[in-house]
């Protein structure tokens, strides 16, 4: 499901909410517990805006006691190029790549701080510069898609846990800077 409205989910809290969700199915009152700095009401009209907006979804219902509760998990989605072409759409997505990274770093760094040791065999940060053709690019892009691909739809078991790979690529501004500056001293 394309993921539209970038207003909807580039909001501090909602992008918080769509994190946890991020393939993981939780109620509002597990959502409180993963999120305790943001009161529940708040939750509750978050939750209902972005599952207006198409970014959550229901997993599952279960009844307890009469009563429903409700399982929600984030869209899986990819950005359509319409919505960039919009009207301040560019910008939008700016501000959805700076919030939406912003929140996977502070996941990773709470991650790293909650441990009373260093664990890395369990985190991943590296980053990778290198030469590449737009060909040779997407040739890499579309290979990690691939793998990861395959991998999101490994069913969970003993020794396997529920993980995250959080990649962006893009020609290097600095090195673009560069490039300009050495052509027109030529």
């Amino acid at each position: 499901m394309p993921l539209k409205n970038f207003a909807v989910i580039n909001h501090p809290a909602r992008m918080r909410i769509f994190q946890a969700l991020n393939g993981v199915a939780l109620s509002i009152n597990q959502l409180a517990q993963v999120l305790p700095d943001i009161p529940k009401p708040s939750l509750y009209r978050h939750v209902h805006k972005m599952l207006e907006a198409g970014v959550l979804q229901i997993a599952r219902i279960r009844h307890v006691q009469g009563i429903e509760e409700r399982f929600y998990i984030a869209a899986d989605g990819l950005i359509e190029p319409e919505e960039v072409h919009k009207p301040g759409g560019l910008e939008q997505f700016a501000d959805h790549v700076l919030i939406y990274g912003s929140s996977v770093a502070q996941d990773l760094a709470r991650y790293i701080m909650d441990r009373s040791e260093p664990d890395l065999n369990n985190i991943l940060a590296r980053d990778y510069t290198f030469y590449a053709s737009e060909q040779e690019f997407m040739q890499v892009r579309q290979a990690i898609y691939d793998l990861l691909g395959a991998l999101k739809g490994t069913p969970p078991a003993e020794g396997r846990a529920k993980r995250r790979i959080f990649l962006m690529g893009h020609p290097l501004q600095s090195a673009l800077m560069t490039e300009d500056l050495d052509t027109k001293a030529e």
